[in-house]
C-alpha cells in the first residue's frame, strides 16, 4: 500500500553514468586542444615561443658562462628561465611549469628540468619527459634570446615602477 519501494542504481547505471561523464570530459579536452592549438597556430603538443607585447633586451648571462650543453639560470624578477647553448647558438626556455607555475630546477645529472611540485620533468628544449599527471602538461615555451658583445640577453616585460 502507497509508494513503491526506491531501487538503488544497479551497477550497470553506474558504469553507463560513469562512461558518459568520461567520454564527455575526453571529448572536452580534444575540442580544448584543438582550439588552443589552432589560435596558437601550431599543432598543440609543440611548444611555442613567449613574446612579451611589451618588453626589452635584458642580461641574463656572459657569454663565456655559457658553454655548449651548460644550463644557465637567469630570473629577471617577472621571467626566470634557462638559457644554453646548442652548436653555439643560444636557446632559452621558461623556468616555470606549464602545470601550475611552480619554479623548476636543473638535474645536471639527468640533463632534465624537474619540477618540486608533481614530479614532471622536461628535456633541455622544454619537451616534457615525465610527469604523474592525469594528463601531460604543456612544454615550457621557447624564450626570445640574444648573443651579442660578450653577452647573452633574452627578451622580457620590464617591471613597472608603482609610482608612476
Amino acid at each position: 500500500m502507497g509508494a513503491e519501494p526506491q531501487h538503488s542504481p544497479t551497477r550497470r547505471h553506474v558504469i553507463i553514468a560513469t562512461s558518459a561523464a568520461a567520454a564527455a570530459a575526453a571529448a572536452a579536452v580534444v575540442i580544448d586542444r584543438a582550439v588552443i592549438g589552432d589560435q596558437a597556430g601550431e599543432p598543440p603538443d609543440v611548444a611555442g615561443q613567449l613574446t612579451p607585447n611589451d618588453g626589452s633586451w635584458q642580461r641574463v648571462a656572459v657569454s663565456a658562462d655559457v658553454p655548449d650543453g651548460r644550463m644557465h639560470p637567469f630570473d629577471l624578477g617577472l621571467v626566470s628561465g634557462f638559457v644554453r647553448r646548442v652548436d653555439g647558438q643560444p636557446q632559452a626556455v621558461s623556468g616555470v611549469c606549464t602545470h601550475q607555475g611552480c619554479r623548476l630546477w636543473f638535474d645536471a645529472s639527468d640533463d632534465r628540468l624537474r619540477c618540486p611540485c608533481h614530479s614532471t620533468s622536461f628535456a633541455p628544449t622544454g619537451q616534457v619527459l615525465t610527469h604523474q599527471l592525469p594528463m601531460a602538461p604543456k612544454p615550457l615555451p621557447a624564450l626570445m634570446v640574444r648573443e651579442a658583445d660578450g653577452f647573452i640577453d633574452v627578451f622580457a616585460p620590464v617591471r613597472r615602477d608603482q609610482s608612476g
